[in-house]
């Protein structure tokens, strides 16, 4: 439990010391269970940023430097609080008992212009946590992130309108008034996690020694690292036994070691989760066009018949005099090879119109042949197409990325937009990836299939240099050269990120073409990032991530 009471607790102390009086300035909702706030502290003249996160994997409250996309359209809970409490000021910032809820004193003006005061509860208690909003007057719920009906929780119900029942708290002691002799075992502490509680189990005097440091304000927050360098675990304070066992990382603030934790642990996850269920849709339509797929080539099979039925026509009209009403096939010798060919008849008809049928069934083959051909061709290019996408979404490192492959498969007509708006964000301006290499020139790497066609055929100049993966799905990347010819450096460092933004970015060795952006052509009627290109030249490189350049590039040979 890395949130637990007593990091909550250090968290408020923190916050009501750089809050009060803090004018809310801004309220987003970036995803559905997160608020951002941003807050103008005439103190110290400062604004900053306040996450409250309820998702089961990382509920907490705390300062944040982290920036996320606002939806275009604020949820109705980011309306409602934008009503209430923008333009407000807090008050106050307290923790209940010592337990992972922190309660948010509001002073703000009604739209009568009267003054009021509102109450912002945020509990953060795993799979249950919840921010709700209340009249400090009445203790009501005017509204909350979750809510919470009497068929989910007969006790507790979280609707507008219904008075505020704080969640249970059982019989277990406030750490923060605590004293010695006040409990026997470190389970009777209220919000106490398993890493504290080993810490205290350890070295009893620890307990009131940091309770001591934490209510006078001496934090020391640190995060915790494995051997796979993913950290599990934070807190305000040092962790003596962790600390000889793993790497820890210092931070001045207590928002900044969570910002470190949570970026690097549950956001992955969350990013992973969004990820793989991307990917499942994607894979579902790649199956769909590899059934197209198989019943073309069927169709096409069976198509191969056209120059049978021809024959077929041919001969039956050589020999209408061996053909006897009612006769249900005919032998007769094929006057091309001698050999003795049957053919089936339709008693029904007679050997002129049977002959018709032939030539009718010659002509619909070999015009369906043709027309299969041109379908079998473009289910190739879609396959393609979707196999790109599905590796761009593996590369992906953020939500945007996601949500810009989505776009592009609303735009191309793979999937149905839920929204007319979503139809036109699917639409937004392209903004590719751009980085600084070592030797000093720029290089733009697209973020999707679109976007690489966009800095291919309108961003680049036919000097700057283009790069990708040979036979490899990736990302196209864009090199100015600013009219001059690269170097070796440079040609050697932009391929190494080629390789990284591509599907073989775990590999080495990995071959990248690289050619003038003048060589470069898009085919008529070809999918997004599907290009066409001459004057190539190869060299391979062991991919490397551009935010990190800590290994050396691979020379050719």
């Amino acid at each position: 439990m890395a949130f637990d009471g007593l990091l909550a607790g250090a968290v408020a102390i923190d916050l009501n010391r750089k809050l009060q009086g803090a004018k809310i300035e801004k309220i987003q909702q970036p995803e559905t269970d997160e608020i951002i706030m941003q807050l103008y502290c005439p103190a110290d003249g400062k604004r900053r940023r306040l996450l409250l996160c309820v998702s089961p994997q990382g509920a907490r409250v705390h300062l944040t430097q982290l920036y996320k996309e606002n939806p275009k359209e604020p949820p109705i809970f980011c309306m409602v609080l934008r009503k209430h409490i923008q333009g407000g000021r807090i008050a106050a910032v307290n923790q209940v008992s010592s337990d992972r809820i922190i309660r948010f004193d509001i002073e703000t003006i009604s739209e009568m212009g009267y003054s009021t005061n509102k109450c912002l509860v945020c509990e953060t208690m795993g799979r249950h946590s919840n921010i709700i909003l209340l009249d400090s007057e009445s203790d009501k719920i005017i509204d909350s992130a979750k809510r919470i009906s009497i068929d989910l929780n007969r006790y507790r119900q979280i609707l507008p309108g219904m008075p505020y029942l704080p969640p249970p708290g059982g019989e277990k002691k406030n750490y923060w008034t605590l004293k010695d002799g006040d409990f026997e075992k470190i389970s009777e502490i209220q919000g106490v996690g398993r890493a504290v509680a080993a810490e205290f189990e350890a070295d009893p005097a620890m307990i009131f020694e940091v309770q001591e440091d934490l209510l006078a304000g001496n934090f020391r927050p640190a995060v915790y690292i494995d051997d796979r360098e993913t950290p599990f675990e934070v807190h305000a304070f040092p962790l003596r036994k962790l600390s000889e066992s793993s790497k820890v990382l210092a931070f001045e603030e207590i928002g900044d070691a969570l910002d470190y934790y949570y970026d690097n642990r549950v956001e992955t996850n969350r990013l992973l989760q969004r990820a793989e269920s991307f990917t499942k849709s994607v894979d579902r339509l790649i199956d769909k066009q590899l059934l197209k797929k198989q019943r073309l080539l069927e169709e096409i099979q069976m198509n191969e018949k056209a120059d049978e039925y021809r024959l077929k026509g041919e001969l039956l009209n050589a020999n209408l005099h061996a053909v006897k009403p009612g006769d249900k096939s005919v032998s007769v010798v094929s006057y091309y090879d001698g050999s003795t060919v049957v053919i089936e008849l339709d008693e029904r008809f007679s050997a002129s119109k049977n002959a018709q049928n032939y030539y009718k069934k010659y002509s619909k083959a070999k015009s369906g042949r043709k027309i299969n051909l041109a379908r079998l061709e473009e289910c190739k290019a879609d396959i393609e197409y979707l196999e790109s996408v599905r590796d761009q979404i593996e590369i992906s490192d953020s939500y945007e990325e996601l949500e810009l492959l989505k776009n592009e498969l609303v735009r191309e007509g793979y999937i149905r937009p839920h929204k007319t708006k979503e139809r036109k964000r699917a639409l937004s301006k392209p903004k590719p990836r751009r980085f600084t290499l070592p030797c000093g020139l720029n290089l733009l790497v697209g973020r999707s299939n679109s976007e690489n066609d966009y800095l291919s055929f309108k961003l680049g100049k036919k000097s700057d240099y283009w790069f990708h993966t040979k036979d490899i799905h990736g990302s196209h990347a864009l090199l100015l050269t600013e009219g001059e010819a690269p170097g070796e450096d440079a040609i050697f460092q932009a391929a190494a990120v080629a390789a990284w933004f591509s599907k073989a970015r775990n590999s080495e060795n990995v071959p990248v073409d690289y050619l003038p952006l003048k060589y470069l052509k898009k085919p008529a009627g070809a999918k997004p990032g599907m290009v066409v290109f001459t004057n190539n030249r190869t060299v391979w490189v062991n991919p490397i991530d551009p935010l990190q350049w800590h290994s050396g590039i691979v020379n050719s040979e």
